[in-house]
């Protein structure tokens, strides 16, 4: 850590794949007959778990540096796991595996680590449950979740929360039965499980925040190119954003219209942005370039825009604390069950600088603060979001600060502080 601090951030780096694309380009690439290559990826424990399971269904996959191999016989033709599916800290995994195993009309057991089992899987089981799907939960909630053979039904579903996760589960079940399903957003969630279906060959139909699944197609494999995830780009943004004399550009990274809240909030502060846009195939995407600037103004987030950086907003509350004014966020109640309740460990780990809040059941505000320098260790609750907040935050105060486990960063970039290094020169 402390080899980073002192001085400006320059340079141009690629951050690894998107989580989301990466999980749900195997599980597609897993469901259609032949061989699917995923380019660019994030290898990261998430993302490997995810291939570990498809593996564990039947499919046959090899993995080096820059690319992911799918052979698979097909949806038909998978099979019961015999071992448990194991899903590590991996939320999206879980909730979309319970999606794609009662989909498959098969029998599985899922089940993560000690964080997995204290996130409600009870949001994805109960549409499952009015399409006629049979699970078992762990008090009805969390895991482990058993799955049986059942056969399933169409169903209209109105979403009670903005979840591309209970909805991309809705959506994985719908596929392999001759059943039509409807699901109704009230606001927009990511919408990487629709534009991949497309693509594989499935039957959906996309009209504003109401998506019609046909199901019983036979997908086909088709080549992926993974953007950039902009969730983890966030940080390095927000680090040129804060750190005088830095330049950053961020390339190739996705710019999907429901992921890119943080272009949103940065137009709104007023910071010095750069976009080139490379091309709209799959998934929009392009390089972005942040330049220091001072005197930033402070941000208010709330409504649709949420979902749209709901992983970004712990960095979010580090850059507020250095823009001119009090800084808002509410409508976030999704961060009370995220890896960690993420409203608690953000404003917990941030006040031991001095930052002052006040906290919301659905968010806080960011006050105008004091901030100083303690010698005190701080926590990443085991959530890399946290974990890499905490490093930035850091390194702006110019303090070699301990982190009680900064292994958790390897769930979504195992090269963050190489990255972070290389922009540094050295």
């Amino acid at each position: 850590m402390r080899e980073l601090l002192n001085g400006s951030f320059n340079g141009k780096v690629t951050v690894p794949g998107d989580k989301s694309i990466t999980h749900r380009a195997v599980m597609f690439g897993t469901l259609s007959k032949g061989t699917t290559h995923v380019y660019q990826p994030l290898l990261s424990e998430d993302t490997l778990d995810t291939v570990k399971c498809m593996v564990k269904l039947g499919a046959d996959i090899d993995i080096t540096d820059e690319k992911i191999t799918i052979n698979s016989p097909g949806a038909e033709s998978l099979t019961s796991p015999k071992e448990l599916l194991y899903t590590g800290n991996s939320g999206t995994t879980t909730r979309l595996l319970m999606g794609l195993i009662t989909g498959l009309n098969l029998n599985a057991t899922i089940d993560g680590d000690d964080t997995i089992k204290k996130r409600p899987m009870d949001r994805v089981s109960i549409p499952l449950e009015m399409m006629n799907a049979k699970l078992k939960l762990n008090n009805e909630r969390f895991t482990p979740v058993e799955i049986f053979e059942s056969k399933l039904e169409g169903i209209e579903y109105d979403m009670p929360i903005a979840s591309a996760q209970v909805k991309s589960a809705i959506i994985f079940a719908s596929l392999h039965n001759k059943i039509t399903t409807v699901i109704r957003e009230q606001e927009k969630s990511r919408n990487h499980t629709e534009l991949m279906l497309k693509a594989f060959g499935g039957n959906i139909e996309v009209d504003d925040t109401t998506i019609t699944v046909n199901g019983g197609n036979t997908l086909t494999p088709v080549d992926v190119t993974v953007p950039g995830d902009i969730s983890s780009a966030a940080f390095l943004m927000v680090l040129a954003a804060i750190i005088p004399d830095s330049k950053v550009t961020l390339k190739n990274i996705l710019l999907n219209e429901t992921r890119n809240g943080i272009i949103d909030v940065f137009n709104q502060i007023g910071a010095d942005m750069t976009i080139e846009n490379i091309d709209d195939s799959l998934e929009k995407r392009g390089n972005i370039t942040i330049t220091y600037k001072p005197n930033l103004k402070p941000f208010t987030i709330s409504g649709d825009i949420i979902p749209k950086l709901i992983d970004e907003i712990p960095i979010l509350a580090v850059l507020a604390l250095f823009l001119d004014g009090e800084s808002i966020v509410r409508d976030a109640e999704e961060l009370r069950v995220k890896e960690t309740d993420r409203i608690m460990a953000v404003t917990n780990e941030l006040s031991k600088y001095g930052a002052e809040f006040e906290i919301y059941e659905d968010g806080f505000k960011v006050l105008p603060s004091k901030l100083k320098i303690q010698d005190i260790e701080f926590k990443s609750y085991h959530d890399h979001r946290i974990a890499m907040m905490l490093i930035v935050m850091g390194i702006k105060m110019n303090h070699d600060i301990k982190i009680d486990n900064v292994e958790c960063i390897n769930i979504s970039y195992p090269n963050f502080i190489d990255d972070l290094k290389s922009l540094k020169g050295r």
